[in-house]
């Protein structure tokens, strides 16, 4: 189902992403390209399948990403970016 997402938490030097989802849950996804993501950013996309995914904002651009994980808590999600 296609889904909206906001950048809770974004790692620039290792591309991974933290998003939360309109329904409550969480994502955890590699950019797979070199645009960068902040906190704040919102997509929309397929993001309950793990694989390769082309996330689209508001203003029509994508950024492709690697979903590893999804529908997870919050602590999960943030578990990921504390090591």
């Amino acid at each position: 189902m296609r889904q909206q997402g906001i950048v809770m938490l974004a790692d620039a030097s290792t591309g991974r992403l933290g998003l939360r989802l309109a329904d409550g849950s969480h994502v955890l996804a590699e950019q797979l390209d070199v645009q960068p993501l902040h906190a704040g950013d919102e997509f929309y996309g397929w993001m309950d399948t793990l694989g390769v995914e082309a996330l689209t904002a508001d203003s029509g651009s994508s950024v492709s990403v690697f979903v590893l994980a999804y529908g997870l808590r919050r602590e999960a999600r943030e578990e990921e970016f504390s090591g």
